[in-house]
């Protein structure tokens, strides 16, 4: 499947993927794509009382290390400084904040598999 999507299709697919992936995790998926003149926010949930900025990140093989290496500390920076963005303009500020990563590995053949890793980083 991934062989026959541009960039920008995988992405928008693989953010489907992630958003029906993270609800039947428990997720309450809140808003997509966020952008912020700081940088953009793939998904915003909830996971119980906790507000996660989420990152989604896809590969066709680990050559690279997999979807996962590709969220660099500078990727990470860009997302701490769009979710400040984000708490900014809330009313009141969550007392629990998380920064997740949901990673697609798309095969050659079959469903791609989707993995999380919850608090991928902080923002201290």
């Amino acid at each position: 499947m991934w062989a026959k999507m541009d960039r920008r299709a995988a992405g928008q697919a693989g953010e489907r993927l992630a958003q029906q992936f993270l609800v039947g995790q428990g997720y309450r998926v809140e808003a997509a794509n966020v952008r912020f003149p700081v940088g953009e926010i793939d998904l915003i949930a909830r996971d119980g009382p906790t507000l996660c900025f989420i990152e989604v990140r896809s590969a066709s093989s680990d050559d690279w290390g997999g979807p996962f290496a590709s969220v660099t500390a500078a990727k990470q920076q860009r997302l701490i400084r769009a979710a400040r963005w984000y708490l900014g303009r809330l009313r009141s500020v969550p007392e629990a904040l998380r920064f997740d990563v949901v990673g697609i590995r798309w095969r050659p053949a079959g469903p791609p598999e989707l993995s999380l890793i919850k608090g991928a980083f902080t923002a201290d």
